[in-house]
């Protein structure tokens, strides 16, 4: 649309570009989904939640215990399970607690997880049980269980979680609760762990110490019901292979740490491109993309999260698995891991749990989206990061002032827009706006007079002729009444352009 203004040298050009089918970057789409309610303890299959139900049932769990109480986790900072621990302790029972070493957890990329607040109320709780629990630790403790009389009354909780406030409240996680034959092959691979593998102990509530290791504990046979990930044992990369080959329509996955370079992710892809609907849940992060983006270009639905951080697996050929290792080398080929085995009415139920999360996943992963695909709250993946961006169904946009080739054409092409993949408001719908203006006389340029005939002298032509430096030549006008005589006299001349005499700028 041209608009004339009340300057004669000066015209107003609109044009709505429709930029819906511009191809974009990978994004992570808001699905502005509400989050429903749903109860954190199940029968069998628990999930953390604002209403610490789950930490209630370790608590209660830890109430039960007469023997002996054994709780392996990356570290702990909830002052209600500290304070049933300390309870369990002075009741008696045998306390034993693996924790991740200092170095490590001090090593730790921050992702959330945790933070200084949670490191420095893990160190309280090392000072105010220290006395009354045995610690131990290594860096590759990373399993996560509690444990009650696991040879006399067993019972038991695997969980995704570690055992901090955040973590039980707070993120995606799940929980098992354990049979007694899973308490039993678990306290084996814990007590291996413990005896075998630990790195240092803390006996006084003072000092960490070199860790005694004790030489006739034996490495446990791998059983029906659990798997571990050991330095003698990769059973947990095995099973989840075994289920991804078993599986024939559907998979559902879920995990923190993702590597695309792995075996396992590797078949996930695989067995997506075969055709089957593989469904993931992940966290957002900018370290898991690669892994997640081969997903989704092999024909993964990948669903995000802001603090998912539960790892568990869901096949249609009835495998089902909770466990504590990432999809990537640490966590599958070394460190120390345990996963707890389903049984039939435990995988339907761990089904609906990765279901209710896929429905109310806030974030869904497209790989190759058009600008059309995108609306509102959108995460971009540009240049290695995840930049947040608002996608717009429309906008307005000046794209400033164009001086036209000569004065008695006005309109002039669009200027370039910026590509909407790099823009932080990128709208399906731009309005762009633009002046043409008249293009001014060269301040170097001389008048140029008509020939003389016989003995007369040189006349100027009118309207002016102009030659530039460059030997252009030009038609000057001062007004528009002139501009019918100045086309007629560009044709005449071969001038180039029609321009405005300088001395007529405003």
């Amino acid at each position: 649309m041209t608009t004339n203004t009340t300057n004669p040298w000066v015209r107003t050009h609109t044009e709505v570009l429709d930029q819906r089918a511009l191809p974009m970057p990978a994004a992570w789409q808001a699905t502005q989904v509400n989050r429903l309610p749903t109860l954190e303890v199940g029968r069998s299959i628990h999930i953390s939640g604002n209403q610490g139900a789950l930490r209630d049932e370790l608590i209660t769990l830890l109430n039960q215990a007469v023997d002996m109480a054994v709780v392996c986790s990356f570290l702990i900072a909830d002052p209600a399970f500290e304070a049933a621990l300390k309870v369990t302790a002075e009741r008696g029972v045998r306390v034993y607690v693996m924790l991740a070493s200092e170095a490590r957890l001090g090593s730790e990329p921050n992702q959330g997880e945790f933070d200084q607040k949670t490191h420095a109320q893990h160190k309280a709780m090392l000072k105010t049980l220290g006395k009354s629990v045995l610690f131990r630790t290594a860096a590759h403790f990373h399993a996560k269980v509690v444990l009650v009389d696991p040879y006399t009354r067993p019972a038991g909780v695997l969980l995704t979680a570690n055992l901090t406030q955040e973590a039980l409240t707070r993120n995606e996680e799940l929980a098992v609760r354990l049979s007694p034959t899973q308490v039993e092959g678990i306290a084996g691979y814990l007590r291996w762990a413990m005896w075998q593998t630990a790195e240092h102990e803390l006996l006084d509530g003072h000092d960490f110490k070199a860790a005694k290791l004790v030489s006739s504990v034996q490495h446990p046979t791998p059983q029906g019901e659990i798997c571990a990930t050991t330095m003698k044992h990769r059973g947990i990369a095995k099973q989840l292979q075994q289920a991804l080959k078993n599986a024939s329509s559907h998979i559902i996955v879920s995990s923190f740490g993702w590597d695309v370079q792995h075996p396992v992710v590797q078949q996930l892809c695989q067995r997506a491109r075969e055709g089957l609907k593989v469904t993931v849940l992940a966290r957002v992060r900018t370290a898991a993309m690669p892994a997640l983006l081969a997903l989704a270009e092999s024909g993964a639905q990948v669903y995000g999260f802001k603090w998912l951080h539960a790892k568990a697996l869901w096949t249609d050929a009835g495998d089902a698995m909770v466990m504590s290792a990432n999809l990537e080398a640490h966590g599958l080929d070394d460190s120390f891991e345990l996963g707890a085995l389903l049984d039939v009415r435990q995988a339907e139920e761990l089904k609906v749990r990765l279901e209710h999360w896929q429905n109310i996943a806030p974030w869904h992963l497209l790989p190759a989206p058009t600008l059309g695909d995108l609306s509102g709250e959108v995460q971009l993946w540009r240049n290695g990061q995840l930049n947040r961006v608002q996608v717009l169904t429309e906008a307005e946009v000046n794209l400033g002032e164009v001086v036209a080739q000569s004065a008695h054409q006005l309109e002039t092409p669009r200027p370039g827009v910026s590509n909407p993949s790099q823009s932080d408001d990128p709208a399906h719908q731009l309005k762009c706006c633009w002046t043409a203006t008249a293009p001014y006389s060269h301040p170097k340029a001389s008048p140029q007079m008509r020939p003389a005939q016989g003995n007369e002298k040189p006349q100027p032509y009118s309207p002016k002729v102009l030659r530039e430096p460059d030997g252009r030549l030009t038609i000057a006008i001062t007004q528009p009444s002139e501009l019918n005589a100045a086309v007629q006299l560009l044709g005449e001349m071969g001038a180039a352009a029609i321009v405005i005499d300088r001395g007529q700028r405003p």
